[in-house]
């Protein structure tokens, strides 16, 4: 199929990324109302980018559990097997509409609810695919209702972000970009940032194109807490649709991902909408294990944890590398934070060094019992002297 480049006069959207096919033989699934999506088919054999990431090596040390995770994008349908049982806090449309309630996440693309699944879709039997961090907690965030409408505007993912620093989610995932940025959007990254919340953003799917900066993704070069993520193939290569630039910070998988489809079935997609959420469940994982962690030690954690791109790091299209959920887990570093026991709201801070203990007592008995033994030796060499025969006079055996 075509990549799909539809964008509104204010916003492009990456939904669904360059493509989207269907695996296998399915039926057409529709939601309830005016929307539609297409179901999928069984999966594939191998799934390449669950064995490339090889993130249930983490699962002995956390699945994700405490980790709010919230996803702006098009919704969330939780009909497929996979999400029946997730469990999401009740969503936000963000829309601002007329006829959208804003406790609505109906997805009528299925593009949100394919980047929820590659985040925390759960175990199924007869089911080959699984969620990264299954444990977390997903507040979703409905930013867009379609394809290419004018809705998917920087205002609405500035709400967005702002809905997700009110909800106390630790990690917010992106994979709508505009092309434009402006005041609103910019400040809401920055209320981010202060409130320790990760945005975990795709870079854009325009590399074959102008390649522009996609936002908010660009804003990794200007705020610590924003990761650009990139998308890469099977051969470990960025796609070529996968927009550049020194605003990169990692890359994931993105190029034939097989995800949950709404309703039932699965379906292959392209995107850095999808790398994006892998490294966004790394971040959640990461969050769970090591809940002091402020943005700039998860960023740099990843950074330092990522398998090296093949020239210099960074490079312009891979950033610091291809993410390694494993060792952003569970690598012994000098900026480890101090564990704390909530992993739900802001990060929090890692503890004082404790004050040094008053040693003035330890002082005085170490004196006292240092002239004791002085004292001793003094009697002792007394004695001793008292034991020594007068002078003159010789001892004579008997």
């Amino acid at each position: 199929m075509s990549r799909m480049r539809a964008r509104s006069f204010l916003a492009a959207l990456l939904l669904c990324g360059p493509a989207l096919v269907g695996v296998g033989a399915g039926p057409a699934a529709a939601l309830p109302g005016d929307c539609s999506v297409q179901g999928g088919g069984p999966p594939s054999a191998t799934l390449w980018a669950q064995q490339r990431l090889k993130f249930q090596q983490v699962w002995p040390v956390t699945r994700g559990q405490g980790v709010l995770v919230a996803v702006i994008d098009s919704g969330l349908d939780t009909q497929n097997p996979q999400l029946r049982t997730l469990r999401p806090l009740p969503g936000r449309d963000v829309i601002d509409q007329p006829g959208f309630p804003v406790d609505s996440t109906r997805d009528c693309k299925g593009h949100g609810t394919e980047v929820t699944s590659i985040i925390a879709a759960l175990p199924s039997p007869g089911s080959s695919f699984l969620g990264m961090a299954p444990g977390v907690t997903i507040l979703p965030i409905k930013q867009t209702n379609t394809d290419g409408d004018q809705t998917g505007t920087w205002e609405g993912i500035a709400r967005g972000i702002d809905a997700a620093v009110a909800a106390h989610a630790r990690v917010v995932n992106i994979s709508v970009t505009s092309p434009n940025t402006g005041p609103q959007l910019a400040d809401a990254v920055q209320r981010a940032a202060a409130a320790g919340l990760v945005i975990v953003a795709a870079a854009g799917n325009d590399g074959a194109g102008n390649d522009l900066p996609a936002y908010p993704a660009a804003y990794s070069t200007r705020f610590p807490n924003v990761i650009a993520v990139s998308a890469t193939d099977a051969a470990d290569q960025v796609a070529d649709f996968s927009q550049t630039g020194a605003y990169v910070t990692v890359a994931a998988p993105g190029v034939g991902v097989e995800v949950p489809a709404p309703i039932t079935g699965y379906v292959r997609v392209d995107g850095t909408s999808f790398a994006a959420p892998c490294v966004t469940a790394t971040v959640a994982l990461m969050l769970a294990a090591h809940p002091g962690m402020t943005p700039i030690q998860v960023r740099n954690r990843l950074e330092a944890t990522a398998d090296p791109p093949p020239a210099t790091v960074p490079d312009r299209k891979y950033g610091y590398g291809i993410v390694n959920p494993y060792l952003a887990v569970t690598s012994v570093r000098s900026d480890s934070p101090v564990a704390s026991s909530s992993a739900v709201g802001p990060p929090v801070p890692a503890r004082a060094a404790p004050a040094p203990p008053d040693r003035h007592l330890q002082h005085v008995a170490l004196g006292a019992a240092l002239a004791l033994v002085g004292l001793a030796a003094i009697v002792i060499a007394g004695a001793a002297v008292l034991r020594q025969p007068a002078p003159g006079r010789r001892r004579v055996a008997s």
